[in-house]
């Protein structure tokens, strides 16, 4: 493994767009020394712009022409925030964050993209729907997709902006529609297309160019509007200047755009459009520190058209200028090209190519464009894999990075660790939390975890750890009331460890104090990696709580969270899992198993456990060990995080995994000895969701009731009295959702 740097220095780049993609790769070639990396995206999958009216026109799928920012940061060892920045505090040196604290930089980076300008059309926000930011633009397409193919559905379709972007969009709504239309009954010649716009049709392109995009909107048979601007859109119209009305059913916009509205609060110099003004090095006017790139900056020296070709140049200077910057030296001038070459689809696989006064179109375009935009797309999709030293393997994190379920036991019965006449009796050895009598109308709950950081960027991973050391008050029917912390913080300057700290104290208290959780001390200190954990301590009625050993005869067992937080994020530290996978697992973890306790407790729960790090059936183990009670699993209604089923296809599993399969002995069934049912059944969970008993009677108003309340919660099985001495104490039926059928 790559030994520990000292990180001296924090680079944090805001925004996903074209030219920090190549900054991110160029970095995880080849890592800046004592240069620490945060990206702050406000989505997870960055869209190649080049490649949008490809996937519109059903050329492409939605993965291949987006660029997995979780993996790319991985790849980079960037830290990744999710979020949206709001602003700069130039004085202190920090990024404001929507939601959450702002965070510490050394060096800034901007490449954010534009935003749509709707203000000078009446009813565009309503009626209307924008293209920019693509990096949103895909769902809104595909819902328009699914209403367009509705029996009663949109057929008259208008763009708004007749440059390039909106060129390339109708043609390519209108490929997409005629070609699915057959399939749902609809007659192709239904549909209606036109583009309209305040100039000439491609302003920027040479006349032989326009000539032939004039040449294939005719032969589309789609209305050409030129130099009559919109003024008002309607659902049924578009009303334009000059009091012409052109029907439309579904109104797109592609004219001009906008910077994001917080640039108008930096103090920081701007363009007469409100974009941020930078000099030839790409740093902004007034701060050497502060780079801005992409079309949400203006190189003043030398201005050129918002184009991804110019993001896409711009990412080799920046990187360069960065790493000049982080080490001390200065940035250097760099000079875009004036002309460069336009590949313009035309909806089916032909195109229009030109460069200066040249232009033409064919197949032979498409192809070429095809090949330039898998090419770029090819250099963050098959990133280099994960290189470990011979015989060494990934160690995971998180509730992965326990001790094995038999080496604990086994610890634990040789200490004969004493009980004290405190200690109520009735918990079974080893259990997740203390239950001590103090006298008076309440027990004391005492718990406590620590484990590395499954997730690297210090505020998620305070919320995840927060919420997990709850848990094992929260089964039990406890309230918590207070905590104390122990962080591990890795190595650094000192001002980028108190961030840290800040970072992820905060992320802890926003769980803590809606639940009326005090953080009352601790302790901190540096190590080579991310680590926490908390002490919590909470009340239960006396004789009201909720045992791991309560299940009787009949019980529906009921999950309250998905399976895979384990095996997904063994997946992501090889560069293996997508970002919408890992999005969803981490907004799961942060959520709080509270309202699903008062809900299971409230329809007379017998017993309950939060699944963490000996999986599923480790902890259903723990409930069936000091009885004579079997159960039986229904597979097919186990919930999975998205993207489990296919990863544990692929042989993907956490490194506990070999120590919590020590119990598949316990296990009857046709996928007993299934290798990917057992990666997700005994998958280590962190701060996974509750299992618990609950009479059969009340199962169903249970569920209801917890749906009703937003948790994904399902019957996964029933609790029997046993009937063969030698029966096992897990019987499993059915498969995995996901799974394939005939795959063995």
């Amino acid at each position: 493994m790559k030994p520990q740097v000292k990180i001296r220095k924090r680079l944090v780049l805001v925004g996903g767009g074209h030219a920090h993609v190549t900054t991110l790769r160029s970095f995880g070639m080849a890592p800046p020394p004592g240069l620490g990396v945060t990206l702050i995206a406000r989505e997870l999958d960055a869209p190649y712009s080049g490649m949008l009216p490809g996937y519109v026109a059903g050329h492409y799928g939605l993965d291949e022409c987006h660029i997995d920012l979780v993996r790319l940061a991985h790849f980079a060892g960037a830290r990744l925030i999710h979020g949206e920045a709001i602003g700069i505090d130039r004085r202190n040196r920090r990024v404001l964050i929507a939601g959450r604290p702002p965070i510490a930089y050394d060096i800034l980076s901007i490449d954010t993209g534009i935003t749509p300008f709707l203000d000078d059309i009446e009813g565009a926000r309503e009626h209307a729907i924008a293209v920019k930011p693509v990096s949103t633009f895909a769902p809104r397409w595909q819902s328009l997709l699914a209403r367009a193919l509705d029996e009663d559905g949109p057929r008259r379709i208008a763009i708004v902006g007749n440059g390039a972007a909106g060129f390339e969009l109708v043609l390519a709504i209108r490929h997409r529609l005629r070609q699915e239309a057959p399939a749902r009954g609809i007659d192709p010649a239904a549909f209606q297309f036109a583009i309209i716009g305040a100039g000439p049709l491609l302003p920027t392109h040479n006349a032989r160019a326009r000539l032939l995009a004039r040449r294939a909107l005719a032969t589309a048979d789609v209305e050409l509007v030129e130099g009559d601007a919109a003024v008002r859109i309607t659902p049924e119209t578009v009303e334009l200047a000059s009091g012409l009305r052109i029907a439309s059913d579904a109104t797109l916009i592609t004219t001009r755009a906008a910077p994001p509205p917080w640039f108008a609060s930096l103090d920081l110099s701007r363009d007469d459009k409100g974009f941020l003004a930078v000099r030839p090095t790409l740093q902004t006017l007034e701060d050497d520190d502060i780079f801005a790139v992409g079309d949400c900056a203006s190189v003043l020296e030398h201005p050129r058209e918002k184009a991804g070709v110019f993001a896409v140049r711009q990412g080799p200077p920046l990187t360069r200028n960065l790493r000049r910057r982080a080490a001390g030296d200065a940035a250097l001038p760099f000079v875009p090209q004036r002309q460069f070459l336009t590949l313009l689809s035309l909806g089916d696989k032909s195109a229009i190519a030109s460069r200066g006064p040249f232009a033409a179109s064919g197949r032979w375009a498409w192809t070429w464009k095809d090949r330039i935009d898998r090419a770029f797309m090819h250099r963050f999709r098959d990133l280099p894999d994960v290189v470990l030293p011979a015989g060494e393997d990934l160690d995971c994190a998180g509730c992965a990075a326990k001790i094995g379920p038999r080496a604990l036991a086994r610890a634990l019965e040789t200490l004969e660790l004493p009980a004290r006449s405190s200690t109520v009796a009735n918990l079974a050895p080893g259990d997740d939390a203390a239950l001590l009598d103090l006298g008076g109308g309440q027990y004391r709950l005492e718990t406590v975890d620590f484990f590395p950081a499954l997730w690297p960027e210090p505020y998620v991973f305070g919320e995840i750890a927060a919420q997990h050391a709850m848990s094992d008050v929260i089964a039990k029917g406890g309230q918590p009331d207070h905590a104390l912390v122990v962080a591990q913080l890795p190595r650094g300057a000192r001002h980028l460890l108190e961030d840290d700290l800040v970072q992820l104290m905060a992320g802890a208290r926003a769980i803590f104090e809606p639940r009326g959780v005090a953080i009352v001390g601790g302790h901190s200190g540096q190590s080579a990696e991310l680590a926490a954990g908390f002490f919590v301590s909470g009340t239960v009625p006396r004789g009201g709580a909720i045992l791991k050993a309560g299940l009787t005869p009949g019980d529906a067992l009921i999950l309250t969270k998905p399976l895979g937080t384990g095996l997904l994020f063994a997946a992501w530290m090889r560069r293996r899992a997508r970002a919408r996978h890992i999005a969803a697992a981490l907004a799961g973890m942060r959520q709080s198993n509270a309202p699903a306790a008062a809900i299971l407790f409230s329809h007379g729960a017998t017993a309950a456990t939060d699944v963490t790090g000996f999986g599923l059936v480790g902890h259903l183990l723990e409930m069936l060990r000091t009885s004579d009670l079997v159960a039986e699993l229904d597979l097919t209604q186990c919930p999975l995080y998205p993207g489990v089923a296919e990863l544990a296809a692929q042989g993907i599993s956490s490194s506990l995994l070999v120590e919590n399969l020590a119990l598949r002995a316990e296990l009857a069934g046709d996928e007993a000895d299934d290798a990917d049912t057992l990666a997700v059944i005994f998958d280590p969970q962190t701060s996974g969701g509750l299992l618990a008993g609950v009479p059969e009677q009340r199962a169903e108003a249970c569920i209801a009731a917890l749906r009703a309340s937003g948790v994904a919660a399902a019957v996964i099985g029933r609790v029997h009295r046993r009937v063969e001495p030698n029966e096992a104490k897990v019987r499993l039926r059915g498969r995995l959702p996901g799974r394939d059928p005939k795959a063995r």
